[in-house]
């Protein structure tokens, strides 16, 4: 129904734009560069604990694809408008969309400022990968739920884990 009934010519560009910006976590990476080269201690590790968590939701997701496997709807449904290039992956679930709840979560703790952007971003994410074609909505909610789920578990360990190593001291961030 979304992939049929909501299309214009507005939308036609924005979504498969922003679908697309999400493509091997490319998006992340870059904000991530860019809260750490802003300075300060605090921002740097809030970009580094939202990397983190999106490698965690990546790499959580590459493997609930191939334990389950499900065709992408331009492959099982007659009719999906495709609107990108046709992948070749699984599709449950929408490892774009669990990126985007995951770093959004990391930063709506770290920098809440910065929440509401994310959070839009993130919505806006999901809702792209419905309306190109390439997923299912039980894939993205799917996502969200595992982004959200990577990023709780990365805040939850952050001081066992880095606190550990001790290079979690505050002056150590300051060096970079």
């Amino acid at each position: 129904m979304v992939n049929h009934n909501l299309h214009n010519s507005v939308l036609d560009k924005l979504m498969p734009f922003l679908s697309n910006a999400g493509e091997v976590g490319l998006i992340w990476i870059i904000f991530s560069l860019l809260l750490f080269a802003a300075g300060r201690p605090a921002t740097r590790k809030a970009a580094f604990l939202m990397l983190v968590a999106v490698i965690a939701s990546y790499l959580t997701g590459e493997c609930f694809k191939h334990l389950f496997q499900r065709p992408r709807p331009f492959v099982t449904l007659p009719g999906v408008e495709l609107l990108v290039s046709p992948l070749h992956s699984y599709s449950f679930p929408s490892e774009h969309t669990a990126n985007a709840f995951a770093a959004w979560l990391v930063l709506k703790r770290k920098l809440p400022g910065l929440a509401w952007f994310f959070i839009l971003l993130a919505f806006a994410m999901a809702f792209s990968r419905v309306y190109v074609g390439v997923h299912y909505p039980l894939d993205v909610l799917a996502g969200s739920l595992l982004g959200l789920a990577c990023g709780a578990i990365v805040l939850k360990y952050e001081k066992q884990v880095l606190l550990k190593n001790r290079g979690w001291r505050q002056e150590n961030w300051r060096k970079y």
